[in-house]
Formats: structure tokens, C-alpha cells, sequence
């Protein structure tokens, strides 16, 4: 008899406890002597209790995560001396989805001004805060870093223009950046792969062609940025889309 108890209360263990994880309601045996006489004669008796549903084995079930909404697709601006091919290189797609999209129907015929819809699926631009913006022109750059001390500049923090960029404002780390004017203007707002939205608002006598200097208040910073080939500038024009 104690053997068949202990077997009888074991069982009954282990079925509340797989009733728990599969997240049906729990059910005690209860009682005492008398109850358990009844179980010997008739099965086991149950009181039930109020639980809360678990999910399968691992607790709480979680609500399904909804699906990311697709990125908005891209806007391109065609520039001057553009072409279709040049275009999906620099966003690292192909031509005919490029065609695709537009509807294009022959890769040569483009005009200046034209905007393009760059296909969202195959290239996105990480905007802050979700903003889209026409890019007026994508460049492979090579990044390097500079400060507003002497080592950079050839002014100490006693000269009176230390610290001033050639836009007249005040350097500011994580917005200047120095530029070549012929090829990124003055003003332009762009987005660096990998950095984030910079302001051309500075020159300098190294920075020529495709290349940017980097604003930074640290010249420890600066020396270990050190140089950074290919990568991706985005020109934006400014306007919205």
C-alpha cells in the first residue's frame, strides 16, 4: 500500500507539473486520508486553481513580433555627366532593376535635374530619425581626421580664428567636416557610411578631390581615426522627398 501511495503521488506530481508547462490549467490532488482512500477506490480527486496560461515549457507566452516595414525607396538626382551604369555602381545595384524602376526603357537617355527612385530592397541610406532627402550625388571617399590645434590647423587656442572654419562657424565635432569646395560645396549636408550626417563647413590644404577631413576635438581621436579608403558619401541635395 505505502508503495502504490508513493507511485500514486509521484504520478500525480509530474502530471501537474506538464499540465503547468504546456499552459493547461493546474490541477492539485488534495484531500488528505479520506481523499486518498476515494483515489484508490475511484482515481484521484482534483481541486482546480486559477493560473496563469504559460507558454509551451519556457513560461509567459510573448505576443508575435510584427514585421519591420519595408524602407522607403531612395531618390536620386541626376548630375551632369551621370550615367545609369555609374548610378546603380554607387548604390550596388543593377541596371535593369535601376530601368526597372523608372521605367526606363533606354539606359542612355537621362537628363540633368531627372530624379530616380533607387529601389528600397536593394539599397537603403540610413537617415537619422527616418528622414528622406533627394542625394545628389554618391561618392567613394577617402576619410581622414583633424582637430582645431596647430598640428592641423597651424593655430594655437590664442589665435583669434582658432577653431573657426572657413564657413565662419565654429568647428563642431560630429557635424564639420572639411571639404574640397570644387567638389562637395560649401553647406552641403552629407551622409558618411559608417559616421553618420556631417556638414561641409571647412577646407584645408590636403583636402582635394573626393577626400574629407573629419572634424575632431581630440587629437588622440584623430591620430587613431587614421585613414579610411572607399568609402560611400552621400551628397544630399537638401530637398525633401
Amino acid at each position: 500500500m505505502a508503495g502504490y501511495r508513493t507511485k500514486l503521488a509521484i504520478t500525480i506530481t509530474l502530471a501537474l507539473l506538464l499540465n503547468a508547462a504546456l499552459g493547461l490549467s493546474v490541477q492539485a490532488y488534495s484531500g488528505g486520508e479520506d481523499a486518498y482512500e476515494s483515489a484508490v477506490a475511484y482515481g484521484p480527486v482534483y481541486t482546480v486553481y486559477d493560473q496563469p496560461e504559460l507558454g509551451p515549457l519556457f513560461g509567459p507566452q510573448l505576443p508575435a513580433e510584427e514585421p519591420e516595414p519595408l524602407p522607403a525607396p531612395l531618390q536620386y538626382k541626376v548630375a551632369s555627366g551621370d550615367t545609369l551604369y555609374q548610378i546603380a555602381r554607387d548604390f550596388n545595384i543593377s541596371v535593369a532593376s535601376l530601368m526597372a524602376e523608372n521605367d526606363l526603357l533606354n539606359p542612355k537617355a537621362l537628363s540633368v535635374g531627372q530624379q530616380l527612385t533607387i529601389p528600397a530592397a536593394e539599397a537603403v541610406v540610413p537617415l537619422p530619425d527616418g528622414n528622406r532627402q533627394v542625394i545628389r550625388q554618391v561618392l567613394s571617399s577617402t576619410l581622414t581626421a583633424y582637430t582645431a590645434g596647430a598640428e592641423s590647423t597651424g593655430k594655437t587656442s590664442s589665435h583669434s580664428a582658432y577653431g573657426i572654419t572657413y564657413s565662419g562657424s565654429k568647428a563642431e565635432e560630429g557635424r564639420t567636416i572639411a571639404v574640397d569646395p570644387a567638389v562637395i560645396p560649401i553647406g552641403s549636408t552629407v551622409f558618411i557610411d559608417g559616421i553618420g550626417i556631417r556638414k561641409a563647413e571647412d577646407t584645408g590644404s590636403a583636402v582635394r578631390g573626393a577626400r574629407i577631413d573629419v572634424f575632431m576635438n581630440d587629437l588622440d581621436q584623430a591620430i587613431h581615426f587614421g585613414v579610411k579608403r572607399n568609402v560611400k558619401v552621400y551628397v544630399l541635395s537638401g530637398e525633401n522627398v
